[in-house]
């Protein structure tokens, strides 16, 4: 396998484009009216517009993504937050410190995915998902 990444079904391509660009200094490496692809820091992430005019077969059971949520591990968690923060994007709650040495903040993109951004604090508990 060479890549595995989601494709989000939204109407909102072009929100999701600005939010992703803004916020994580995403790449835009393909854009129709119809789809958006993306890279962030090696990894990507698609937007299919759900009344495409090019039904390809692959996208013909696609429907609004719904109770997607997304970890995203940064290097600097509360200057992502800031950055956030101050461009007004929806913060789901505050910046906290959880068990197992991650600190975190969720937000909400345009799409209505949940992206939970984490950095691992050094000294963190190595044994998180054991």
């Amino acid at each position: 396998m060479r890549h595995l990444y989601p494709i989000i079904t939204t109407p909102d391509l072009a929100r999701c484009r600005a939010f992703y660009v803004e916020a994580l200094g995403a790449q835009v490496l393909f854009e129709q009216d119809w789809y958006l692809h993306l890279s962030v820091d090696g990894w990507e992430i698609g937007f299919l517009h759900p009344s495409h005019p090019r039904r390809l077969p692959v996208f013909a059971h696609t429907a609004l993504t719904r109770g997607l949520c997304l970890a995203l591990e940064v290097e600097d968690v509360r200057a992502t937050h800031e950055i956030m923060q101050a461009s007004g994007f929806e913060l789901l709650g505050q910046l906290g410190e959880h068990p197992g040495g991650e600190l975190s903040f969720s937000v909400m993109d345009p799409a209505g995915t949940v992206l939970n951004v984490v950095a691992r604090q050094a000294g963190g508990g190595a044994d998180f998902f054991a």
